[in-house]
């Protein structure tokens, strides 16, 4: 897969499995043998795919590489919200993504939104009415694990 997006070893989750099984014929195409080729400094053992997932040509893990445009904060999305929707929306978001801590690691860019959570929170906005100005704070392009 060709692209442009950097990736290093300290972008990809820490329990991520890894895959070293060079003969699979989608091991070009997949995140875990990808995640393979980067393995922190020191790192001696983790989470490995072992060679029983792939039965009949096929893998259980298999998980094809994709690059997204992640997204982060949400002071441009609440900019022009009115006073009475502003609780109501951060509440249903923080339900969302799964609380409080979860929804400021992801308003600080700790975390980055997927174009799925994206789609979901713009499309809460737009269910309450709002239809412009439905951008996130920031955006970067980092490979899907």
């Amino acid at each position: 897969m060709e692209t442009k997006t950097t990736l290093t070893a300290d972008q990809i989750p820490t329990l991520y499995s890894r895959c070293f099984q060079s003969d699979c014929p989608k091991a070009e195409t997949c995140t875990h043998f990808l995640a393979s080729k980067y393995i922190p400094e020191g790192q001696t053992q983790g989470d490995a795919i072992y060679p029983t997932a792939r039965q009949n040509g096929d893998c259980k893990h298999y998980k094809e590489i994709r690059v997204i445009r992640a997204a982060y904060g949400f002071k441009t999305l609440f900019a022009e919200v009115k006073q009475k929707d502003d609780t109501p929306l951060r509440n249903a978001i923080r339900k969302y993504l799964g609380g409080n801590t979860t929804y400021y690691r992801y308003h600080h860019g700790e975390r980055m939104l997927t174009p799925e959570q994206q789609e979901w929170i713009i499309n809460l906005f737009r269910r309450h009415g709002y239809t412009e100005n439905l951008r996130f704070d920031g955006y970067r392009e980092l490979y899907d694990f």
